[in-house]
């Protein structure tokens, strides 16, 4: 598994933007694009945009991806 220095916040941000009006990518899509579990990348997604790369999104856009993590937390 890739660590958080080997794969770029915007990456994963934008691969949640494109994916989230489809519920999310796929455990496939998650290990082919990045080399992560569905969990890993939901933490990974929340550490995001928890810090200044997170800050600097759109605000409706931040909501909706904070709200994802919530709901692909509350699932586990």
């Amino acid at each position: 598994m890739m660590n958080d220095s080997v794969i770029d916040d915007a990456r994963v941000v934008e691969f949640a933007r494109r994916w989230l009006p489809y519920g999310g990518g796929t455990t496939g899509d998650l290990l082919v694009e990045f080399g992560m579990t569905p969990a890993c990348y939901v933490a990974r997604l929340g550490r995001i945009l928890s810090g200044p790369a997170g800050h600097r999104l759109d605000p409706q856009l931040r909501a909706d991806l904070r709200h994802f993590v919530a709901v692909r937390s509350a699932r586990r």
